[in-house]
């Protein structure tokens, strides 16, 4: 039983239904309970239909239309919420034979674009200090890290990545080729991270050689299966910690590859380009990255100067 549903608004069956979902998911949890209860409340008035009724026309009428249904006029992130809430409540509900699909996946969820908070930036002297902190870990995490910071893969794009997504362009260099958003993506890799990355694939026993056909995961764990992505996090976590930065994630670390590249003049398109957007729009919620001192303006790993705008450059 769920004491934030009106039970007055809901057949028995909906009712019962409901509470078996607000339980299973919010245990323990009584605001998330209390927040989905509301909507699912007022959604329910606004339609006046049983839940297991509605359809894709009537649920993209009341997103669109949700001053009308609210006593207050609702804020674009706030909508946002309120059409998740509705599509895992019937994702639930299919997955519970209860209506014969989800009328939510017809409907457009409202874009909101966030600004990135500085904080979830680095700065060039943390970029810097994490870097360095890098070398001192073992070749694996090391490749990792450099891998990940330079080229500004996602995380579940980079823990998916095989050694033949590496390829070697026209001009004898390394970059990673992979799909993103059903179009092909490329970016050159540094050579350091090349070098760092051929000295990991030599200490687990493979040649230097990058064959088309090795469908094989580039990052392992002991037992030679590819690393999870809560590991990427625990390896960025110690970095951090032996850098003597707060803990960062490995969004942090791909946000900042893209305000790095911002400060440096590339253009908000190439940036688009580099970080696999969807849209160059999207690259208005980086912020640009003052550097304390002129000389960050050649920031360097290891000794090398614009390391970063130089691996972002595309073929």
């Amino acid at each position: 039983m769920s004491k934030f549903l009106n039970r007055d608004l809901y057949t028995e069956i909906e009712y019962r239904v409901l509470c078996e979902f607000l339980v299973s998911s919010f245990r323990y949890k009584p605001k998330t309970e209390k927040n989905y209860a509301y909507d699912f409340n007022i959604f329910r008035k606004y339609m006046n239909i049983s839940i297991f009724d509605v359809d894709s026309t009537a649920c993209e009428y009341f997103i669109k239309n949700t001053d009308m249904a609210y006593p207050s006029p609702q804020a674009p992130a706030t909508i946002e919420r309120i059409y998740s809430q509705l599509h895992r409540l019937y994702e639930y509900l299919l997955e519970q034979s209860k209506v014969a699909n989800n009328p939510f996946n017809a409907v457009k969820k409202p874009a909101v674009v966030r600004s990135i908070r500085q904080d979830k930036v680095l700065s060039f002297e943390e970029a810097e200090s994490l870097l360095n902190a890098a070398k001192e870990l073992d070749l694996r995490d090391c490749a990792m890290l450099q891998f990940l910071f330079t080229t500004g893969l996602k995380v579940k794009d980079f823990v998916a990545l095989n050694w033949n997504n590496i390829i070697c362009d026209s001009n004898g260099e390394l970059g990673i080729y992979i799909q993103k958003h059903n179009k092909p993506y490329y970016n050159k890799l540094h050579y350091e991270v090349v070098e760092t990355l051929l000295k990991y694939r030599q200490s687990i026993g493979m040649e230097q050689t990058i064959a088309a056909s090795e469908a094989t995961p580039i990052f392992i764990n002991a037992k030679r299966q590819r690393i999870s992505q809560n590991w990427v996090r625990l390896v960025i976590k110690d970095a951090c910690m032996m850098a003597g930065i707060k803990a960062h994630s490995p969004s942090s670390l791909r946000n900042s590859m893209g305000a790095f590249m911002l400060t440096f003049g590339v253009t908000p398109m190439e940036v688009a380009e580099v970080m696999g957007y969807s849209d160059t729009f999207l690259t208005t919620r980086l912020p640009i990255v003052l550097p304390k001192r002129t000389d960050y303006l050649h920031f360097n790993v290891r000794g090398v100067s614009k390391v970063l705008l130089e691996s972002s450059r595309m073929e």
